[in-house]
């Protein structure tokens, strides 16, 4: 029952790394630009839900939603005066959010210290089903995972602005012709990448440490889940989140901890050797 028990747990973590990584996904197929500021963001989140939870006293679910604007805020700021006027160049882009990360980074530092920090849990107690015992705190913070990723889906396919991204993503030139603002899509595409990650960020905030140089890995496996899943596909980045949580607990639990950053890239790499275009991207 210990395998089931990791498995299941590993399905729980992979839907917030779904979360993190579908922010990526979006900005990276909607802009066509790699956010590398994507894993400060959610190291912002961290800190920013930090503050209003424990030391500010707000209510949890309240300090989640404020979490949101804040950084969303934030994104609409950083991509109005950092990305609009280098978005023609990728190397540019890459250049600007690697020092708007480092720029986060150093804001953390001073703002709230070297020191490791943590949040209270939102959820308490566990639950036992069929054997396998949860803490209510995954369950819970799975299930809103699950429910913003529902509402992220429903804001694409059902409001003005959604199916208007989608036109831009798929061809920018015709959205234009359409009437489509295309610097505005962009400009709400990035703000709500960042919100993705910083969504995840606040849920997982009771479960991980907190500190300035937290973003790199979410980073790092938002990037890779987003390439195993294949470019351009948000039902692939989901899938490969979810199966990037179970292999990572697995390798702990039959390897080891240090071995968490190294069997999920390896079967990355294999994946690709065989299917370039990634489990469910379009052959090129």
């Amino acid at each position: 029952m210990g395998v089931v028990q990791v498995i299941v747990s590993g399905l729980i973590v992979g839907g917030l790394y779904a979360v993190v990584a579908t922010g990526l996904s979006l900005t990276w197929g909607v802009m066509n630009i790699v956010n590398v500021s994507h894993g400060a963001f959610y190291m912002i989140g961290s800190f920013i839900t930090y503050s209003l939870y424990m030391k500010l006293g707000v209510n949890p679910f309240l300090s989640f939603l404020l979490t949101l604007l804040i950084i969303f805020a934030v994104g609409l700021v950083a991509e109005k005066t950092l990305i609009h006027p280098v978005r023609k160049s990728g190397e540019n882009v890459v250049l600007i959010t690697f020092a708007l990360a480092i720029f986060l980074e150093e804001v953390a530092r001073i703002t709230w210290g070297l020191i490791y920090r943590t949040t209270a849990p939102y959820f308490k107690g566990t639950i036992d089903v069929f054997g396998i015992i949860l803490d209510w705190q995954r369950v819970g913070t799975f299930c809103i995972g699950i429910l913003v990723l529902i509402i992220f889906n429903m804001f694409l396919k059902k409001t003005k602005i959604g199916k208007a991204t989608r036109m831009v993503e798929q061809d920018e030139e015709v959205a234009m012709l359409l009437g489509i603002n295309v610097d505005r899509i962009y400009l709400i595409t990035f703000a709500i990448g960042a919100c993705l990650a910083a969504s995840a960020a606040s849920l997982l905030a009771p479960l991980y440490l907190i500190y300035p140089s937290m973003g790199w890995t979410p980073l790092l496996f938002s990037f890779s889940i987003v390439v195993l899943g294949g470019m351009g596909s948000m039902k692939g980045t989901i899938y490969a989140g979810f199966l990037f949580g179970v292999i990572s607990l697995l390798t702990t639990y039959f390897i080891s901890s240090g071995w968490v950053n190294v069997i999920p890239f390896t079967i990355l790499v294999l994946v690709l050797l065989v299917k370039p275009s990634g489990l469910f991207g379009r052959e090129a």
